[in-house]
């Protein structure tokens, strides 16, 4: 591609003699006589790419998810594509300029293995604040995590319309980072927010509750999240929960297995030590955890170490109504199943009994509102949810 050269081919095949093909060459410009001659062996096989048609001049900001995919668009040549850009492609489009061009950082706001999460403005969306995650390739190669990366920013993009998963608007690749982009959640960490507050039963019930819509929305659509902790789930301006961060979420069909180690120890489900293939039930230990963390300030005591072991893992010195300590115990429950492992099956149970699970999922229940009627502290609460 050096040398500009043009050069005209026509080709005639002589089907009733046994002359071969006759050639007719209109060279344009023959500043290379090596070239040429090359072009003009007659011993050499027909190449199967015509060089009668120019050679298609695609710019890394066009380029298509056809020319990977299909082999005969894959013949045509184009402007070069990294390999480091190829790895995370077609799921990460290319797109070359800084972010600064696009976002205002307004500040950083958290860290991670792979890079960093600023809180940025969209001026072209109206001003709008969102939060930028910026990943390093380099990194994410060096821990072979780049369908982990794939799967994160796919699974968000399709769920994330849901009313209590944090929705990612759009995601890109410059040559050395991954961008991804999610709505900026002003509230902070369910983590942080129980280390200071003792919540009330009522808003300890909503809690659980959206937990629970969201998990159950996950798993329909064929995800399992595998990594639910507080530390993953932010409150908004409302005190609303969002569940955020998939990285460890994986495309896993409804009853089926996987064996993968990962999680967090703490809110790890049994099966997963024991490292027997599990499903989607491991959420709903998770789920369990935190809910025992709510009810009863602590997590619950080790889980047994054989599997035919009563659970008997519940906080001691605590303590619970019948109705509590059954919701925990189903959660908790070692046999994954035996373990509640359904929406449908915790609405069925007496520490839901008459609850609208409908009021939830169209968020007519407020935490503000609910914390003005139970709670001495609403105002240092309602000042958390705002300013965390």
């Amino acid at each position: 591609m050096g040398n500009k050269q043009t050069v005209e081919k026509t080709v005639v095949e002589n089907s009733t003699s046994n002359k071969g093909k006759q050639v007719k060459f209109q060279e344009i410009n023959n500043s290379s006589s090596f070239f040429t001659k090359s072009l003009l062996s007659l011993n050499s096989q027909r190449s199967t790419y015509s060089v009668s048609r120019p050679w298609s001049r695609v710019s890394r900001k066009r380029w298509k998810e056809s020319t990977l995919t299909l082999p005969y668009d894959s013949s045509k040549t184009a402007w070069p594509v990294s390999q480091l850009e190829s790895y995370f492609l077609p799921v990460f489009p290319i797109d070359s300029r800084p972010h600064e061009q696009k976002y205002k950082v307004i500040e950083e706001i958290a860290r991670g293995a792979f890079g960093k999460v600023f809180k940025v403005l969209s001026e072209e969306s109206g001003g709008n604040i969102y939060a930028l995650k910026v990943l390093s390739k380099s990194k994410i190669i060096k821990e072979n995590a780049i369908q982990q990366v794939k799967e994160e920013v796919q699974i968000q993009s399709a769920c994330g319309h849901h009313t209590f998963i944090v929705s990612s608007p759009c995601h890109w690749q410059s040559r050395k980072k991954l961008y991804i982009v999610t709505e900026f959640i002003s509230g902070g960490e369910l983590h942080n927010f129980l280390e200071e507050y003792a919540l009330p039963k009522v808003l300890i019930k909503l809690y659980i509750a959206q937990i629970a819509l969201a998990i159950d929305f996950l798993h329909n659509a064929g995800v399992i999240y595998r990594d639910l902790k507080p530390e993953n789930i932010l409150l908004d301006a409302r005190g609303d929960i969002k569940l955020v961060d998939f990285g460890l979420s994986k495309w896993l069909t409804y009853g089926g297995k996987t064996s993968t180690l990962c999680g967090t120890p703490r809110y790890m489900a049994p099966e997963i030590f024991h490292l027997q293939p599990y499903g989607h039930s491991c959420d709903w230990w998770s789920l369990g955890v935190i809910a025992c963390r709510m009810i009863t300030s602590k997590y619950p005591t080790s889980f047994p170490v054989k599997e035919n072991e009563s659970p008997g893992n519940l906080p001691e010195d605590v303590e619970l109504t019948p109705s509590e300590k059954d919701l925990l115990l189903r959660l908790l429950d070692v046999d994954p199943s035996r373990r509640l492992h359904s929406l449908r099956t915790l609405q069925t149970i007496a520490f839901y009994k008459g609850y609208n699970f409908e009021d939830v999922k169209n968020k007519k229940l407020k935490p503000n509102d609910l914390l003005q009627e139970f709670s001495p502290q609403k105002k240092q609460i309602e000042e958390n949810f705002e300013t965390f």
